[in-house]
């Protein structure tokens, strides 16, 4: 009984593992930018920066499986306390102005599943200003994530459970009514395809720069894997498996893009979408799913009526799964990044020992976080003007800060492997000409992304969001080291060293 729980548990992890990357939203947009010559790209993205990236951070949450640190741990030991501490900090805030965001944005699809439609546009709501309503909503929903992360892991598991099971479901439906309709035309791909069209790009991506763009786009798809990697520690049965299963998931996320943009094609005409001025990145995913449901439907040739059935079930499935994927998702950055912080200031002599509840979550941590939250919601809302502008350049800020860290760990993997040699089930990282690959391959995949993305920037004259864009770390790193020191002179932060 005991042996099948264990494995139950280990299921859970991979599945909240592969809704912490794999996005149906990214799948969806990368067949709608590029149509099957996303493929290799995402390929390419996958080898020189995923891959490299799973084996790094399963050989580190292997090691510290116990750990609580997450991203400080891993950098204290192979570099120094003190940008272990910067490099946490950084880390947290770039994730606290991107909640910023996901509070805000969670009730459009929940505005879809429940009436069909995106009324977060409507002037007015239930008789009140709609931005207040929204504002209210969001503060609300921040309330609700505290609790969920207050009452222990097991709630941010089976919430990312709950995600995955919808996601699933929603890959197979579009699956399934993809094949129906390769079925329906004799084998032949709604969107023609023949070998050549993997390498040949159309619309806006035909030079180098626009491409190149296309593979940052593949980066980005494939984040979000350290977060979900800080929490190793509270996996309890699963935690010596656990860089096991991010090595599994990592397989499936990257056959879940591959096979997904090749199923697309199977079901739509992409010139049926492209051709249009009703779809953009923004609602694509409901555009694709509502496009297959018609052209699925008009195969089994339903009436209008039954019809009209089809396409709402297809799009309230996509609006549950995109709103049970922002819940994961919150639930999952609102403790994972916050640990890490809480952690590198417990490492003290003195003071900033934080009281755990019975469910070993740090109360009072998680109380100020989701009330700086609030804060900000209601700001945000209440003086759009000032306050949504000064947010606005926070996100641009920290654009880039996300992205640092990733970095430090790579720069950082080789000394970790002069710590802990052996200290893996995976011999073959031991070799140097291994982990220093693996070590560049994600460095320069992410230096890159940070250059084109400040380029692009100075490329358009939007020279004052490329300057936020490079003083939005630098100024975070200043806040880190200022507040090290000042940690330090108190004797509540161990010496660096």
């Amino acid at each position: 009984m005991h042996k099948s729980s264990g494995k139950f548990q280990s299921f859970k992890i991979m599945i909240m593992i592969v809704t912490s990357v794999f996005s149906f939203t990214s799948m969806s947009n990368a067949f709608f930018l590029k149509g099957y010559s996303a493929i290799p790209w995402f390929i390419f993205s996958a080898l020189v920066y995923f891959v490299p990236y799973c084996f790094i951070l399963s050989d580190l949450t292997g090691t510290y499986n116990d750990q609580a640190g997450g991203i400080y741990t891993w950098l204290k030991d192979s570099t120094s306390q003190k940008l272990a501490f910067v490099t946490t900090l950084l880390w947290y805030c770039s994730y606290f102005i991107w909640m910023i965001a996901l509070f805000m944005k969670t009730w459009i699809p929940l505005s879809i599943l429940l009436f069909g439609k995106d009324l977060t546009q409507e002037a007015t709501l239930f008789g009140l200003p709609t931005l207040y309503v929204i504002g209210f909503l969001g503060i609300l929903l921040i309330a609700t994530i505290s609790l969920v992360i207050l009452g222990g892991f097991h709630n941010i598991l089976n919430l990312s459970y709950f995600s995955g099971r919808c996601m699933l479901i929603l890959v197979a439906v579009m699956a399934v009514a993809s094949l129906a309709c390769l079925g329906q035309n004799q084998g032949h791909f709604q969107e023609s395809f023949q070998l050549q069209q993997l390498l040949t790009s159309h619309g806006e991506f035909q030079t180098t720069a626009e491409n190149l763009s296309f593979f940052i786009f593949g980066i980005t798809a494939f984040g979000g894997l350290d977060t979900v990697a800080c929490l190793v520690n509270k996996t309890g049965s699963a935690q010596k498996s656990f860089s096991r299963l991010i090595l599994i998931s990592g397989g499936i996320i990257i056959a879940f893009y591959m096979t997904g943009i090749f199923l697309w094609g199977a079901g739509i005409d992409l010139a049926s979408i492209v051709g249009t001025d009703n779809f953009h990145l923004g609602n694509i995913m409901y555009g694709l799913m509502g496009q297959l449901a018609l052209n699925v439907s008009a195969g089994f040739g339903l009436s209008a009526q039954l019809t009209q059935v089809v396409l709402q079930v297809f799009l309230r499935l996509t609006a549950l799964t995109l709103f049970s994927a922002y819940m994961s998702l919150l639930s999952i950055i609102s403790f994972g990044p916050l640990q890490s912080l809480t952690q590198s200031l417990q490492e003290a002599k003195l003071g900033l020992q934080f009281r755990k509840n019975q469910a070993g979550m740090p109360v009072a941590p998680v109380i100020f976080q989701g009330v700086a939250l609030a804060i900000f919601v209601a700001g945000i809302y209440l003086f759009q003007d000032s306050v949504g502008s000064f947010y606005n350049q926070l996100t641009l800020m920290t654009n880039i800060s996300r992205s640092i860290p990733y970095f430090l760990v790579a720069l950082s993997y080789p000394s970790f492997k002069r710590l802990y040699p052996q200290n893996t089930s995976l011999p073959f990282l031991a070799k140097k000409r291994v982990h220093y690959g693996f070590s560049f391959s994600v460095m320069a995949s992410v230096l890159l992304s940070i250059s084109f993305t400040v380029y692009e920037k100075i490329a358009a004259h939007e020279l004052l969001n490329a300057g936020l864009l490079v003083l939005g770390p630098v100024l975070f790193a200043i806040l880190g080291v200022l507040l090290f020191r000042y940690l330090k002179r108190r004797n509540q932060i161990l010496p660096s060293n």
